[in-house]
This record gives structure tokens, sequence and C-alpha cells, in this order.
């Protein structure tokens, strides 16, 4: 379980080991298992029939080829995953882009091969229940994040119960945590599933995290790297809680934050990420 690594140092694949595949897709998991990441770091979004799947923004230009099919074009530029069915969403190639913007120029540093790259094209959006059932056979820990679909529409919470009735089903809680910036999501999940280990997410400060904490009955602080002082990884880690940083891709962060003693390094980078634990517990 997330909660038995209070003293542990261990990487997270962000989105995958986005650095080398596409993110959020199935090649970008299995890229992340094969550099020994511990957890991955993913997003959950429904689609307009109401299907979990792993996709991180709401909008669907930046990393499908959408803009190729004008059919599926409901809301032109502005199109999400929400105004697309699951069938719909599943016509979409989530790996061209890739290749085709060497996002992180892994291509152009011969990192990732053209011939790999290539061999990304055809890529499909991963539903949950995909990607759980690779959460459960590769014994890889999840750190899930519940995107925010309330300025979409959905004021009832559905996607939070959708997602915990996927995590009885494929019995996946104890390799699991939540987290989201939405925090009344979080005081729903507790409300139903008081066990779940939870992380609250923020990209901006929260002067008394550890209170804040321990009001959402969160295990653990996920907070943005550029305002997380060694001072605040200490005092939550005094209170028992865990703490997961993100996004860390420089080596030299990831070094530092290691040696404050981060318990999870959330990085596009995983292979970088080990280093740094691995440097630091040798040091």
């Amino acid at each position: 379980m997330f909660t038995d690594k209070t003293n542990a140092h261990i990487t997270h694949a962000h989105r995958g080991a986005r650095g080398y595949a596409p993110e959020n897709t199935m090649p970008a998991f299995h890229k992340a298992l094969e550099l020994k990441a511990e957890a991955l770091e993913l997003d959950v979004n429904l689609t307009k029939d109401g299907v979990a799947v792993i996709y991180h923004d709401y909008v669907l230009t930046r990393t499908t080829n959408i803009a190729e099919l004008p059919a599926l074009q409901k809301k032109g530029e502005k199109t999400g995953i929400h105004d697309l069915t699951l069938e719909e969403v599943r016509t979409l190639d989530a790996g061209k882009w890739y290749m085709e913007n060497d996002p992180f120029e892994q291509i152009k540093e011969g990192t990732v091969s053209k011939e790999t790259a290539a061999g990304f094209v055809g890529t499909r959006i991963p539903t949950l229940e995909e990607l759980l059932a690779f959460i459960k056979e590769s014994g890889m820990l999840l750190n899930l994040e519940i995107k925010d679909q309330t300025e979409i529409g959905d004021q009832s919470h559905t996607i939070v119960h959708t997602v915990l009735e996927h995590i009885r089903k494929f019995d996946v809680k104890n390799q699991t945590m939540i987290s989201s910036f939405n925090h009344d999501y979080l005081k729903t999940i507790h409300e139903e599933m008081p066990e779940m280990p939870l992380g609250v997410l923020t990209e901006e400060r929260i002067e008394q995290p550890v209170e804040y904490c321990k009001k959402l009955h969160a295990a653990a602080y996920h907070p943005c790297r550029r305002f997380t002082t060694s001072d605040d990884i200490k005092a939550l880690h005094e209170a028992g809680m865990l703490v997961n940083i993100w996004t860390i891709n420089c080596e030299h962060e990831l070094h530092t934050f290691a040696n404050w003693g981060t318990n999870g390094l959330i990085s596009d980078f995983p292979d970088r990420a080990r280093t740094a634990i691995q440097n630091v517990s040798s040091s």
C-alpha cells in the first residue's frame, strides 16, 4: 500500500514515462514499468457516455489527431473528451502527435528512435478498465488523479463513483492512492471508502498543509515543486504524512528533493528520478 511507503522514496511516472512515449497511453505505462518506476501517476476523465478514460486535457487538440477529423469536432477546437462517446474517442490517434512534435526532444537526441516513435502511431486513449487490468497484473502502485468535472456540467460527483466502482471491481485498492485538485471529491471518497489513501493536489501554496490535510483525512500532500520547502516536507513527515511532489525533471532538482526526503518524485523521466533516489540513498 502507498501508506506503507512513509519512510520510502519512490518514482512516480508522470502520465506514464511521457518523456519517452505519448502521455497517458499504454506504451507510456509499459515504458514506466520497463524503467522500474514503482508508481504510475495519471489522469481520469469521463466521456460523453460516462466511461472513465485515461486522459489529461479537457480538449483534445494537443495530444490527438482530432484536427484531421472534422466529423468529431463537435465544438471546433474546443471539443473535449466529454463531448465524445467512447466509440468516438477510440477512433482518435493518441500517439502520432508524439512522433510529429517530439515534445521532449528525445527523438532529436536519439533517446527515442524514429522507428520507436513511428510505432506509436495508431495508439488509442485507454479506458480506466484497461489501465487497472495493467496495474493488477504488473503490481505497480497507482497515483490516480480525478480530473475536476464541475466546470463541464458534472455537479453530482459521477466521476468519483465511477472510479470507486472500478477500483472495487479490479480489487486494486491496496495499490492505489486517489488525488484531485477538487478537494470536495476527496471528501466524497472518504465518505464512501474511508480506507482509501487520499492525496491533496495543489498548485498554490497552502500555509498550514498539515492541518489542511488532516481536515480532508488525507494521507499525502501533492504540491507543485515551485513552492515546496524542506521545512514543509519535514513538518508533514513529522505528522505521518507522505509528500509526493510534481513535476520534477531537472536532475539537480530531483537530487535536491530526494535529499529532502520527498516520498514520491513525480517525473516525466522516471529513470532520472530513480537515479536521484539511488544516489541519495547511497551517499
